[in-house]
């Protein structure tokens, strides 16, 4: 019998190492083993009831059919209203539609530009999925060192007659950081000099605690942009995957054809979900950036106290960023295997994380507070192997 094959741009794809965390530490608690997670990017935030409520009102009231490709007309005219006073710029609904999830909007926009043996300009440290959905699209993702800033030479020195896009992200994940104004006009400015695309994932912007800057602002994209944004975080609706593309008309047809031989739509109740979480906007959003501040400000204090350990506060969200001593890899596995504690290593964001490792705090605090401890008691002890 003939062996079947699959394709090479799928064969030769490293599984998620997020996602592949997760189900480690799944089945690990599934054997009866205590883990202290520090691994996961789910806020662990319990979705309002009311947002949960209004999703079970539409359910009951028949929203169980098809809704528009695009996205719930009010959803969008509501979306680009909040982006307009966000920004500064005039948003236009027509510029948005409603994705399953910002990963997917991402996706879709890549697919729409990215042709075989194009090249994309990625954040190194970055989202772990950056790069896989660039391959996905039989395109090469091109890593860009960016842990303080990215760097105008290097880039210009990674930019081919293949380069395509560039994608910014900020606050960024894994470290926290947000990108100043000035280093946003220099990125646009460099997007204009040499035509590319720029795709600005801004899903963690509500969960910054100081002015955020956002891209938008910058004058002369509106024919290159791209926003990528979710309700993931900034609500606590990892599971309900409703999030948004907004980008010029070129791009946003050829989105929109994705959307309908793929998924054709959002679910309606999910999207009305989404209406009533952002009508709790002004009250939800400085209670959730009150509890991740509370959460980072006395971590980021004892771990910066570890020796050897450099950790710098973030600007948003719920990571830190600390460089270690040693390889960090191990010292994930290590820490895993005689403490229990999960973290993620550094060099699973790319090359410039190596030596790091991304801590969420997304656990309840009396969790935190343990595994903290324990890792203080992990490096004194000297637990760690092959480092």
């Amino acid at each position: 019998m003939m062996a079947v094959s699959l394709a090479q741009r799928v064969a030769s794809l490293a599984p998620s190492a997020t996602v592949q965390n997760s189900d480690q530490i799944r089945s690990l608690r599934e054997t009866g083993r205590r883990i202290l997670s520090l691994s996961s990017g789910d806020p662990n935030l319990v979705t309002d009831e009311r947002i949960v409520a209004a999703g079970c009102r539409a359910l009951q009231d028949g929203d169980t059919h098809y809704t528009a490709s695009a996205g719930l007309p009010r959803l969008r005219e509501r979306l680009a209203a909040r982006e307009c006073v966000r920004s500064g710029r005039q948003i236009n609904a027509d510029s948005i539609l409603i994705t399953p999830g910002g990963k997917f909007a991402l996706y879709a926009a890549l697919q729409s530009m990215v042709d075989p043996g194009d090249e994309v300009l990625l954040p190194d440290p970055g989202w772990v999925s950056y790069a896989a959905c660039v391959r996905l699209c039989g395109g090469r993702p091109v890593a860009v060192s960016s842990l303080g800033g990215f760097d105008l030479d290097e880039l210009r020195a990674r930019t081919t007659d293949r380069t395509r896009a560039i994608i910014v992200n900020s606050p960024l994940n894994p470290t926290g950081r947000v990108i100043p104004k000035e280093e946003l006009s220099a990125l646009a400015d460099f997007a204009r000099e040499r035509g590319l695309w720029i795709v600005f994932d801004q899903v963690y912007c509500d969960l910054a605690y100081d002015e955020f800057p956002f891209l938008q602002a910058e004058p002369g994209l509106e024919d290159r942009l791209i926003v990528v944004d979710s309700f993931s975080k900034t609500f606590g609706m990892t599971g309900w995957r409703l999030g948004a593309f907004i980008g010029p008309e070129p791009v946003r047809k050829a989105v929109a054809k994705i959307i309908q031989h793929s998924i054709y739509c959002v679910p309606g109740f999910v999207q009305q979900a989404g209406l009533r979480a952002l009508e709790l906007e002004a009250e939800l959003l400085p209670r959730y950036r009150e509890h991740f501040h509370k959460r980072l400000v006395p971590t980021q204090a004892a771990l910066a106290r570890l020796a050897g350990w450099e950790c710098p506060l973030p600007s948003a969200g719920f990571y830190l960023f600390p460089r270690i001593t040693g390889d960090d890899k191990a010292f994930a596995r290590d820490l895993l295997d005689t403490k229990a504690v999960a973290v993620m290593p550094g060099s699973a964001f790319g090359a410039a994380g190596a030596g790091h490792v991304r801590i969420a705090l997304t656990c309840p605090e009396e969790e935190i507070a343990e595994a903290v401890a324990a890792i203080a008691d992990f490096e004194r002890s000297g637990n760690r192997r092959n480092v």
